[in-house]
């Protein structure tokens, strides 16, 4: 009788759930694709991050764990990641989309599935607007392309108040940008010479778009793509006598512009929501990076802001998950999801950008920092504060 109900005892115990210990999050990442110049550095600020949080004792007394999907940067596959977060991986919450053409797929995912999903790198204006499990830790592109203008006006050392636009116009971020870039250049006092001019990513000769200008030099030109269609660009505008000083948003502020410049971008004048040497904490943040970026053979010449945020993220999620007193429990994984994303909204916590909110829209409102080269290296030239979360 008492072997009987021994193992009658032991038959449901082994029947229970087990209890997970680790929390699980997702990473949907451009580690490859168009995106990877920029994405190569995600991988290595999370885990950083999470190396950080373990060593302090986890989240809720458990460990956090990251489950890692490469969308390859497209569109189509951040449905797929945040699919397999969701239905196989049984994740709390996902770090990402990456690109905003991928947060667009991705965050439409996310709603049906009812997961929240933190983007580190989408800046097209709008992109979390009426999403209940959308969030960023990014700054739209439009607000800081309207700071550095700002910058422009008082110390940009450009009397000739004439531009350019350019971009690619088979990239959904280019197209995005270039929509709006010549209308904001001209309500601060810029003249177009041209229209925006786009061009295919792959094309070999640009010559025929830089000719456009009819040997206008405009006071600055403004590119909206990646860094390796800027050089590109530059190299066709130097080549035919313009002397503009080049000026950009958010998506080509790369730590190594420099080198993918090189004296062509001489003056080149961009915004980033992060600075490395605007305090200590940047400073520690910079030079973790830049020793584990080393020890897996990638060279950088320092962290991208999207390193920045993604570090951010995953300290984001870590708060969050203690507040609403996140277990992991398999059975509870549904209001669990749910308690991450209404705690998120009280979220006020120091980051290496600063102090991290979100408003209604789900949006962070992080700094301005407008960056300017000279002989090659990074230098600050202004900083704007940021707005206050709403």
């Amino acid at each position: 009788m008492k072997m009987r109900f021994l193992l009658g005892y032991l038959a449901a115990a082994v029947a229970l759930p087990a209890m997970s210990q680790e929390l699980v999050l997702g990473l949907s990442h451009a580690k490859t694709g168009r995106y990877a110049g920029v994405g190569v550095g995600t991988e290595i600020a999370v885990d950083i991050a999470v190396a950080e949080i373990n060593a302090a004792g986890g989240i809720n007394g458990k460990k956090l764990r990251i489950e890692k999907f490469d969308t390859g940067g497209e569109g189509k596959n951040a449905q797929v990641a945040v699919q397999k977060f969701v239905e196989d991986t049984k994740a709390l919450g996902v770090i990402g989309p990456f690109s905003s053409q991928e947060a667009q797929v991705g965050f439409a995912a996310g709603e049906r599935l009812e997961i929240v999903q933190i983007s580190n790198s989408a800046t097209a204006p709008g992109l979390t607007k009426d999403r209940k499990w959308a969030f960023r830790v990014t700054e739209d592109e439009g607000k800081q392309f309207g700071r550095l203008l700002k910058t422009m006006a008082t110390k940009g050392g450009v009397t000739n108040k004439t531009a350019a636009v350019m971009y690619p116009s088979d990239e959904f971020v280019g197209k995005s940008l270039a929509s709006w870039m010549p209308n904001l250049l001209e309500a601060n006092g810029w003249k177009m010479v041209i229209p925006a001019e786009g061009f295919p990513t792959n094309a070999t000769d640009l010559s025929p778009h830089i000719t456009k200008l009819k040997g206008i030099s405009p006071g600055v030109f403004a590119f909206a793509g990646l860094p390796e269609g800027t050089a590109k660009v530059m190299k066709e505008l130097r080549r035919q006598g313009h002397t503009s000083t080049l000026i950009g948003g958010q998506i080509f502020a790369d730590p190594d512009i420099g080198k993918v410049l090189g004296a062509d971008g001489e003056g080149a004048t961009f915004v980033s929501w992060y600075w490395w040497d605007a305090n200590d904490r940047t400073r520690q943040f910079e030079k973790k990076f830049l020793e584990e970026a080393k020890k897996r053979g990638v060279n950088k010449s320092g962290a991208h802001h999207v390193d920045a945020s993604v570090y951010d993220i995953v300290y984001v999620y870590a708060d969050s998950m203690r507040r609403a007193n996140v277990t992991g429990d398999a059975a509870k994984i549904k209001a669990e999801r749910a308690a991450i994303r209404d705690n998120l909204m009280a979220t006020n916590i120091n980051g290496v950008n600063g102090k991290i909110c979100f408003s209604q829209d789900h949006d962070s409102e992080l700094p301005a920092y407008i960056i300017r080269l000279k002989n090659g290296q990074r230098t600050l030239l202004d900083s704007h504060a940021p707005d206050v979360c709403k």
